[in-house]
């Protein structure tokens, strides 16, 4: 009898073995000090250090002596470009490579040195989001978060700018994977990537990712620039969160539009923790740590949960100043794509005012215009995503709809043509016990499986991004349809009894969920 091959199978045994396979390798590199300290000198140069008890070498001139003892025994550094400046000399041996991540972030006079001590280079960053800027500069006359229409901000050209100018070969990364709900990245997705990202449905029949509080909140313009009834509002929030179910499985940040807002957060959540002497011991057991930040510094971190004051509004007297902080100047849309983009299951935006509340015939900021479409996108609850999306195109009897219809036939009920990209998955039963949720999803080698345009991606990378987004999935193939559909669904329906038989983990409704874990459920617009 024919072997059959599990290629999926076959090609994760191949890269565990490839990982074992580089460790092992560098690990040969690095003979017994025992056996090299008598003849070479780096050796000797460096066991003498580390016998020391005091008076060290600096590392700048450890590594001076050690070149390629310390490619040997370090064979990748993770270096910021001062770090490189201050421990590397000019004239070290060049690495192989050098990565510049987080690029959009980097100026160009800091990459130039790290550039300078590699044969190669490699730049990644998203020229959508932060650039580098002065605004936080040392001396900057300028300290507050809030910019008037003619304060003094620059944004500086950083290295992915200077890369993407002089037309270096780029390829771009289009999946998205880190959402649990496409609606946390549909929004940047249209407005900011053309609609060009893959992006991937979570599990849930309901997508429930974008949460809209509306405070009755003053923004203290001319005094404080905080924003007090906010700030509780987020405090209580937090407190919420980790006082739930999901508080230990669910991470949380917090991003503020300004400064003083995330030191006034972090003062009232400090004082919280003393009042509530069991919270502390909630916060600690999370998975990942609790972070405040603001929009100046909270790129390249992500948290399940994000919480987002966005601070301004109407002062004590009722008038609406059309100042939104960095979103005023150049590049502020920027800063608006990193702030909605750090959530991997849901995001709150917690706000003082609504996007009425914005007149946009004050103001021609790109990113004031699109904070009021985010705004008032987020109070519809997200739930406009077609509006953000590639509409796939399929024939009247396609097979998807054919194998949908005969299974609504056998009582199940079921979606076709779910998710917004155009690779979204074929066919979703939804749980009879729990219609917030599907029980199966079934993939086809339809229309979506046609557009994706590798083997790979059809056969492996897809399901799995799925499979971590919650998925339950099964392959239908055409072929065996067409040859005979009735043994195929059978075949899906003892799935689908083997999984309603109480052998899985029923997970609560997503609405419960979200309310025990924090989440304002009941949306006021």
């Amino acid at each position: 009898m024919q072997k059959i091959v599990d290629f999926r199978r076959a090609d994760e045994l191949l890269q565990a073995l490839t990982a074992r396979y580089i460790v092992a390798k560098l690990v040969a590199q690095v003979a017994l000090v025992k056996d090299r300290a008598v003849k070479d000198p780096e050796y000797r140069f460096l066991l003498h250090e580390i016998n020391k008890k005091k008076a060290h070498k600096p590392l700048r001139v450890l590594f001076k002596n050690i070149p390629t003892l310390l490619s040997q025994l370090k064979p990748c550094l993770l270096m910021s470009p001062l770090s490189v400046a201050q421990y590397l000399e000019a004239g070290t041996t060049p690495f192989d490579v050098v990565i510049f991540d987080e690029a959009s972030q980097i100026p160009v006079w800091e990459a130039v040195g790290a550039m300078a001590r590699g044969t190669q280079v490699i730049v990644v960053g998203d020229p959508k989001q932060l650039p580098p800027t002065n605004f936080f500069a040392a001396g900057n006359s300028q300290q507050s978060d809030e910019v008037d229409e003619d304060a003094p901000m620059e944004d500086l050209e950083s290295i992915l700018d200077e890369s993407l100018g002089v037309g270096l070969p780029t390829l771009t990364l289009a999946w998205h994977y880190r959402s649990r709900h496409e609606s946390l990245i549909s929004f940047s997705n249209q407005h900011y990537y053309q609609g060009q990202l893959l992006t991937f449905p979570g599990a849930t029949t309901e997508d429930t990712g974008v949460s809209f509080r509306l405070v009755d909140g003053v923004y203290d313009r001319g005094r404080t620039r905080t924003n007090r009834i906010e700030a509780d509002a987020v405090v209580d929030a937090i407190q919420n969160h980790f006082q739930g179910p999901n508080g230990q499985h669910w991470s949380l940040g917090v991003v503020t539009f300004n400064q003083a807002q995330q030191q006034l957060i972090e003062e009232l959540w400090e004082r919280r923790l003393s009042a509530v002497p069991h919270l502390e011991a909630l916060v600690n057991r999370a998975a990942e740590t609790l972070f405040i930040k603001n929009l100046e510094n909270v790129q390249g971190d992500e948290r399940d949960v994000v919480f987002f004051s966005t601070t301004f509004g109407k002062d004590e007297a009722g008038r609406m100043a059309m100042t939104f902080g960095p979103l005023n100047k150049e590049g502020g849309h920027r800063r608006l794509n990193v702030a909605i983009t750090r959530a991997r299951t849901g995001v709150v935006i917690f706000s003082s005012m609504k996007a009425d509340d914005i007149d946009l015939t004050r103001t021609k900021a790109q990113g004031v215009l699109d904070f009021r479409e985010y705004l008032a996108w987020a109070a519809n609850g997200g739930t406009d995503p077609r509006r953000f999306s590639s509409p796939r195109e399929r024939g009247s009897a396609s097979l998807e709809e054919m194998i949908a219809k005969a299974l609504k036939q056998r009582g199940w009920m079921t979606q076709t043509d779910i998710g917004l990209s155009n690779s979204g998955l074929d066919i979703g039963v939804i749980d009879p016990q729990n219609s917030d949720r599907y029980l199966l999803g079934i993939l086809t080698d339809g229309e979506s499986y046609r557009n994706l345009p590798t083997a790979r991606d059809r056969e492996r990378l897809r399901e799995k991004v799925l499979k971590r987004l919650g998925w339950e999935l099964h392959r239908l193939w055409a072929i065996d349809w067409w040859t005979d559909p009735e043994k195929e669904l059978d075949r899906v329906e003892k799935i689908l009894q083997e999984r309603l038989s109480g052998n899985r983990d029923i997970q609560p409704k997503d609405a419960e969920s979200r309310k025990t874990a924090g989440f304002p459920v009941d949306q006021e617009n």
